[in-house]
């Protein structure tokens, strides 16, 4: 697929039969003009094309399918959704992976109807991949609200004035965990040294998720997490063996927004350089029994989370919002 090719499909889509968020960055193209945000979604999707035969095609699909609720705030949050999933995708596709690297666009395996964003298979590695993005508007303008933040199930969590604070989102980030759990299950039955990867892709406030896996009163990744069974056992999703947790929503939503994009981002999907701001990052799985491949670290850029990343990149327990608002 041509990036012309790429262009002419989107312009007989729904994108312009139907009214559409990204209308107005698509047709820049009609008038002899390129949006950032529009150069960004079709250059990645062609060059991912190429690399994974219908892949491409299918994210300009995906976009071209939301649509047709003008200013419907859970339709911009699925394509924001489609837009994490098309940043991180992309980066696995085109990373430098060894020889008689295989891809497979949302697979599935074992007679299961579950599939992942990815499967990368090599010589010596069997990879998933499966991307979530939270709630993203609500949130966002509760924070405006709200005095103070609590990002983890800590003490505090029991006595504070629930009425005033913004609680922890642990409750998305168990729910990502459940979800890619269950894709990767029948992979791991398959193969047991497949190692599944669950990427959240957040905004800046990158401490919540981190909190609400690793926080040592109820984190998801701990022996007391708040996550349990039937039988009051702690769930240990034994079929992630990591999460990577980045900052590319700001980014995404500030390229639909035409706002100045934040840091080093070069383009609206950009997903940044190694050791280069802001941090992307991986927590191990305590459960897993699987050394995480060199590859997927020197692919997504990750470092472990500590205070040298900076404090957003440590749990937190409580959090006062000066002048908020």
């Amino acid at each position: 697929m041509t990036k012309q090719e790429a262009i002419d499909i989107v312009n007989k889509s729904d994108i312009f039969k139907k009214w559409h968020f990204f209308k107005y960055h698509f047709d820049f193209y009609n008038k002899g003009l390129e949006h950032p945000l529009a150069k960004s979604i079709i250059e990645m999707t062609v060059e991912l094309e190429n690399i994974v035969p219908k892949a491409g095609l299918d994210y300009i699909q995906k976009i071209a399918s939301i649509n047709d609720k003008p200013n419907h705030t859970k339709h911009f949050e699925q394509l924001l959704q489609v837009l994490a999933e098309l940043t991180i995708v992309h980066k696995a596709a085109t990373f430098n992976w060894a020889d008689k690297t295989s891809f497979s666009y949302e697979p599935t395996t074992g007679g299961s109807a579950k599939n992942p964003e990815l499967t990368i298979t090599t010589d010596a590695l069997a990879i998933g991949l499966e991307v979530k993005a939270p709630e993203l508007v609500t949130k966002h303008n509760e924070r405006a609200t709200k005095p103070q933040q609590v990002p983890s199930r800590s003490d505090i969590f029991k006595v504070i004035d629930k009425e005033v604070t913004m609680l922890p989102r642990d409750n998305p980030v168990k729910d990502f965990l459940i979800s890619a759990d269950k894709k990767f299950e029948e992979f791991k039955k398959a193969n047991s040294n497949f190692y599944g990867v669950l990427v959240i892709v957040w905004d800046d406030f990158i401490y919540e998720p981190i909190s609400a896996l690793t926080s040592p009163q109820a984190g998801l990744f701990t022996e007391h997490s708040f996550a349990k069974d039937k039988d009051g056992n702690i769930l240990k999703f034994p079929n992630i063996d990591c999460v990577i947790v980045t900052r590319h929503l700001l980014p995404i939503v500030r390229g639909t927004r035409d706002e100045p994009l934040p840091d080093l981002s070069q383009h609206p999907l950009d997903y940044g350089r190694h050791k280069e701001f802001p941090f992307k990052v991986i927590i191990k799985n305590p459960w897993s029994n699987l050394e995480t491949p060199n590859e997927i670290i020197d692919c997504f850029q990750v470092l472990q989370p500590g205070p040298e990343l900076g404090a957003e990149y440590l749990p937190s327990d409580f959090i006062t919002w000066i002048n908020n608002g």
